[in-house]
């Protein structure tokens, strides 16, 4: 079956505790093909431990957790890294550019894993910076880019290998209020071809801006926008009658 047949990501009872403090209580998730969602919390809230998880940088201590159909317990730790290279693309507050390398390299560099040549990872990587409105900066180097374009490097790197699954920890964080909402700009156009984006924020204003929110408090999940709609699709017939 394709990854479009499944969830992108699909959350049952999910744990996390990391001696005898728990991170992430017992999340329930489910994100389809093509949904644009925040999840928001304060600091602590268990935002960057549902992340990890959902990026399946690392495993849940309890509960289910299945990314694109897969359950990621039932794989090991290199079927596992090839998973995430090619179903999760990721978008960091700090944009984890080499300095001296230019943003075209930078991107192609992202495509190591993918057993394709150097000329190729570069024509994709090209393709990947028009797409971000950044073909007229592709030779240039990151102290020659602002902070906006920056990130927006960054996002073409994340979306070079055509994953379903974009993960945006900050994405604008460490942006100007102007730049910010370019990146906003671009997830959306991003989510409108096709791509499944998670924003993971505090910013309160950003995730009511977007379709779904799923909001955090002390590591469980204390709203999820979609669940009124959700609910009664989940009831049986028969329930209703």
């Amino acid at each position: 079956m394709t990854v479009q047949s499944h969830p992108v990501v699909d959350l049952a009872g999910a744990s996390k505790t990391y001696g005898d403090v728990t991170a992430l209580r017992s999340a329930d998730l489910l994100i389809r093909p093509g949904e644009l969602l925040a999840v928001v919390g304060p600091s602590g809230s268990g935002k960057s431990t549902m992340l990890n998880i959902m990026g399946t940088l690392d495993r849940p201590s309890s509960g289910r957790v299945r990314i694109a159909g897969h359950d990621i317990d039932a794989l090991s730790d290199r079927e596992l890294s090839a998973l995430r290279a090619g179903t999760i693309g990721f978008v960091f507050q700090q944009f984890h550019l080499s300095s001296g390398v230019p943003a075209l390299d930078s991107v192609a560099d992202g495509l190591l894993y993918s057993g394709r040549p150097r000329s190729e990872r570069r024509r994709v990587a090209e393709r990947a910076l028009r797409r971000v409105g950044l073909g007229h900066r592709m030779y240039h180097q990151p102290h020659q880019l602002s902070g906006g374009e920056k990130q927006r490097v960054a996002i073409a790197r994340a979306v070079a290998g055509d994953p379903p699954l974009l993960l945006a920890d900050e994405p604008t964080g460490a942006l100007d209020s102007r730049s910010g909402a370019v990146v906003m700009e671009l997830l959306h156009e991003l989510h409108e071809s096709g791509t499944t984006v998670v924003v993971i924020t505090h910013d309160r204003d950003i995730a009511a801006s977007l379709p779904r929110e799923v909001r955090l408090k002390d590591g469980k999940i204390e709203h999820d926008s979609s669940l009124g709609a959700a609910s009664t699709a989940l009831v049986p017939e028969e329930a209703l009658r």
